[in-house]
């Protein structure tokens, strides 16, 4: 009697099962009624009425899953974020000053400033400050050029512009780094063969350097004392500079005084592993801190014969004219008699920038400082340092014998 009762029960709860389970699906809830199924009915059976509740419970917790699902697979709109204005008054310095005021100021002409400016449009364009709103480009290149025509601190063209300081720095360090990353683009090694042909002519239209026929460069040397940040001192650096006929710089280098010698210099590795650099049988022409090569030719350190004097006045012109290039930077640059930076990487920076807003002048043949030089009288400008602690090796045999060849060409033999 006893196993029937068992039977009977067991068969009870199977029968809920399947009824349960052929319960139509839907979105809403299951409902269970015991009208429907009375084997369902609570006073029948506790167990019955606790599976049915967790039947209901996990249809529901189903249907709120798929709804998350559906909702995380809809495309997010992305938020559009506000673009930060310009709230700062926009500099100009064309407009600020009168010409006068402005030619003493920027050491160049107005229209020169606003051809470099033109020219300049579509890397101004570029810059942006981290945090702060972009600048209009007249303010950033009038920032940036006032800082390295004058020999102003930070606080000071902050206060006078009345600009936070931390901004002055981002602009003016912002143009720094796009004018670097264009290096190529303002300071121009002669690689085509037609550039090379134009640069070696330029040196045969003045006078007193057309002797030297396959001339295609003069390289000088020059010694500054750096405040760096880094180094919480005054630090010596040498600046290394390869000019053309036309004034214009065509290779620029900044090293650590104690560090520097021309070979380890980018050109002088570059010239050493690969000679066609410049074209076959032209050289470079550098005073005494120089080595000897055969592209690389220089005076005579000991002169014994009347024709090494001469040979050594030929070369004079030479090094006049790399003066007037430096003259001509710190003339128009003066940051370069108080140049601070973080680091010797940045001073790189700030001397490719000088480099090239010179070359630009040049280019748009600005002759304020011609100018400037005819009404003083004076020709000579006296700054930065002599490099006396460099001198160049004469032991190359392939650079003395090319130097005798040249001497040969240059100099008549004596009688």
């Amino acid at each position: 009697m006893e196993e029937r009762a068992v039977l009977a029960n067991i068969a009870s709860i199977i029968t809920k099962d399947l009824l349960i389970d052929q319960q139509p699906k839907g979105d809403g809830p299951t409902e269970i009624s015991s009208n429907n199924y009375p084997l369902l009915a609570a006073s029948d059976d506790d167990e019955a009425e606790i599976f049915a509740l967790m039947q209901q419970k996990r249809g529901t917790s189903s249907n709120l899953k798929r709804r998350e699902t559906m909702e995380q697979a809809k495309p997010q709109k992305r938020r559009k974020i506000a673009k930060l204005q310009w709230t700062y008054g926009d500099l100009n310095l064309l407009h600020r000053y009168v010409e006068a005021q402005f030619e003493s100021y920027l050491h160049m002409r107005k229209l020169s400033f606003l051809k470099i400016q033109q020219s300049l449009g579509e890397i101004l364009q570029e810059i942006s400050l981290p945090g702060y709103p972009s600048p209009p480009p007249q303010t950033v290149f009038s920032l940036a050029m006032w800082k390295l025509a004058t020999d102003e601190h930070f606080e000071e063209i902050s206060r006078k512009y009345q600009l936070p300081w931390a901004l002055c720095q981002q602009v003016v360090r912002s143009f720094w780094n796009v004018i670097s990353d264009n290096y190529e683009s303002f300071i121009k090694w002669p690689n085509s063969l037609a550039a090379q042909q134009n640069t070696l002519q330029g040196y045969q239209s003045l006078p007193q350097l057309k002797c030297f026929k396959e001339l295609f460069g003069i390289i000088t040397l020059k010694r500054l004392d750096v405040f760096l940040e880094s180094e919480h001192a005054e630090v010596p650096v040498v600046l290394q500079l390869i000019c053309n006929a036309e004034k214009k710089i065509i290779d620029c280098y900044v090293e650590l005084a104690h560090e520097y010698t021309f070979e380890d210099s980018p050109i002088g590795q570059t010239l050493a592993l690969n000679p066609r650099t410049m074209p076959a049988g032209s050289y470079l022409i550098g005073n005494s801190v120089f080595p000897l090569k055969s592209y690389l030719m220089r005076p005579i350190e000991s002169e014994c014969f009347r024709k090494d004097a001469v040979f050594n006045d030929l070369m004079k012109p030479a090094f006049q004219l790399a003066e007037k290039v430096l003259d001509a930077l710190a003339r128009r640059f003066n940051t370069l008699y108080a140049l601070e930076a973080r680091d010797l990487n940045e001073v790189r920076l700030i001397v490719e920038s000088i480099c090239a807003m010179h070359n630009l002048c040049e280019e748009f043949r600005d002759d304020y400082l011609d100018q400037l030089s005819i009404s003083e009288g004076r020709t000579n400008f006296t700054w930065g340092g002599i490099v006396d602690d460099i001198k160049g090796s004469e032991s190359n045999n392939q650079g003395l014998r090319r130097r005798v060849d040249l001497m040969d060409e240059l100099v008549a033999m004596e009688p």
